[in-house]
């Protein structure tokens, strides 16, 4: 797995023809690092190949920039991953309209990979996963959210408590909420302070036996074999 910087010409690795389009920085690195630590059960997750197509409003762009390829033929999958944010609805809709405007199938829900014979690459599977629920059921959030449930420390829920109580006074200023409890636990350690998540996922601060990643480990088994 490797990181392709937005450019005109993207090279499509044969070994990876399962592509993962990550929203930003630390959903890239998030996942590269899931992928990392669950190969080692699901030999087939070597199969995917994680890209960072910046921003939701570069999706459609960055998309048809693959298809203009010369290697596009080899792509067998095409996996979208992003926050839900303040609305999940809008996020699904969002997706949709990118892979509609792409020529690709189109999934209805989140989790659900499909091949549609009357798009213009019946072929290829798609799919897209949002933030924090990583399943069919959406729900508004992020990834701070998501690694705010799979915190690997046993005395997870009583720096939480401890940070919720510090920061009550401050919430009605506080936009981002979910980075501030992210961030304030990873201060309350000698392990994570200062890291950023995909630095934290490195040093396994995040447990991967969740539903949520229960969940997302099926829907990518089930995309490589659809």
């Amino acid at each position: 797995m490797s990181k392709q910087d937005e450019q005109e010409t993207i090279e499509i690795d044969p070994l990876h023809p399962h592509l993962i389009l990550c929203e930003g920085k630390d959903v890239y690195n998030f996942i590269v690092n899931f992928l990392d630590e669950t190969e080692k059960i699901y030999k087939d997750f070597f199969n995917f190949y994680v890209y960072d197509f910046k921003g939701i409003k570069q999706l459609t762009k960055y998309i048809l920039n693959f298809i203009k390829q010369d290697s596009f033929d080899i792509v067998k999958s095409i996996t979208i991953i992003r926050d839900a944010e303040r609305d999940a609805i809008a996020a699904c809709s969002s997706i949709k309209e990118s892979l509609r405007k792409a020529g690709l199938s189109v999934p209805q829900t989140p989790c659900t990979p499909v091949k549609d014979i009357n798009s213009d690459f019946p072929d290829i599977a798609t799919g897209f996963v949002l933030f924090p629920t990583c399943s069919n059921e959406i729900a508004n959030g992020t990834l701070e959210d998501l690694c705010l449930n799979i915190l690997d420390r046993e005395d997870s829920s009583s720096i939480l408590h401890d940070i919720d109580k510090a920061l009550e006074p401050y919430k009605s200023n506080l936009s981002r909420i979910h980075k501030n409890r992210l961030h304030a636990f990873f201060s309350f350690t000698n392990e994570y302070v200062s890291l950023k998540i995909g630095e934290a996922a490195r040093c396994k601060a995040f447990s991967y036996d969740g539903p949520e990643m229960t969940s997302l480990k099926k829907f990518l088994v089930e995309i490589l074999e659809k």
